[in-house]
């Protein structure tokens, strides 16, 4: 474990295999910010290369300051790990809020980016991802951070995974109330998210970008994965029949080989 102050808040990050040669590569997790949300891919790619995993500003055990929550915040403590590493580039693979993050990368800081691979995000918040986000703010604020974890969890996993796993469903939502950031850090988060519109920039991304989502998402519909990939030049557009929006937990191998295989042809 290490951490870096960026922009004076300290931020918890973690390099598996530091010893590699090889490029690296970091894992970037979505609106709930913690590093073991990528269980299935850290060890995986640990096994080749070096891998970052953080956790954002805000959760799990970076600071939980108010006041500092923004995508662009967020892609500047990419940076100031990478300098504190002393990293030149590094591959860049986020989820959801990860994929904001990763956008920000590519377009202000692409000297840094060897490849992003942007998996279930958005490009701009429009009225179905806002109108998602003003009523999480209101269950957190009216009923708490059980009743916020307990209604999202099915709108985040594919329907019938979370069926077929609900006993397992159970024992995360108890995991992520206990850890749950203070209320007023989740909503300044969520603000930030509903902020993020990189929509008319997307156009002068000059590195190598795979945009990938699932068919029956939810929360980040894949018409914005479909929309990111026609803004990108060049990008390649991978689209998961079912998988809801952690689709990377459901379809475990395939989602590792797609990226090992867009890694390898990028290093």
């Amino acid at each position: 474990m290490a951490t870096v102050e960026s922009g004076g808040v300290e931020i918890s990050y973690e390099i598996l295999n530091s010893d590699s040669p090889k490029v690296p590569v970091f894992f970037i997790a979505g609106l709930g910010g913690t590093r073991g949300m990528f269980f299935n891919q850290s060890p995986v790619f640990a096994a080749a290369r070096p891998v970052v995993l953080h956790d954002h500003r805000g959760t799990g055990e970076s600071a939980k300051p108010l006041g500092v929550y923004s995508v662009a915040n967020m892609a500047a403590d990419i940076v100031a790990i990478m300098d504190d590493a002393s990293i030149a580039k590094a591959h860049m693979v986020g989820t959801s809020t990860g994929g904001a993050i990763i956008q920000i990368l590519c377009l202000d800081n692409a000297d840094r980016v060897q490849s992003a691979a942007i998996c279930c995000s958005w490009p701009k918040s429009d009225a179905y991802f806002l109108r998602q986000f003003e009523m999480r703010k209101r269950v957190l604020a009216e009923m708490g951070a059980e009743a916020l974890t307990l209604m999202t969890t099915p709108a985040l996993n594919d329907p019938k995974f979370f069926t077929d796993h609900y006993d397992q469903m159970l024992e995360n939502e108890k995991i992520m109330i206990a850890g749950a950031p203070p209320p007023d850090v989740v909503t300044e988060r969520i603000d930030a998210i509903m902020a993020h519109d990189e929509i008319d920039r997307l156009g002068a991304i000059d590195v190598p970008v795979m945009v990938v989502c699932a068919k029956n998402d939810a929360v980040t519909p894949h018409y914005y994965s479909v929309d990111m990939a026609a803004r990108i030049p060049g990008a390649e557009l991978k689209l998961y029949e079912d998988g809801g929006h952690f689709f990377f937990m459901v379809h475990v191998d395939e989602f590792n080989a797609h990226i090992a295989d867009f890694i390898a042809r990028n290093e």
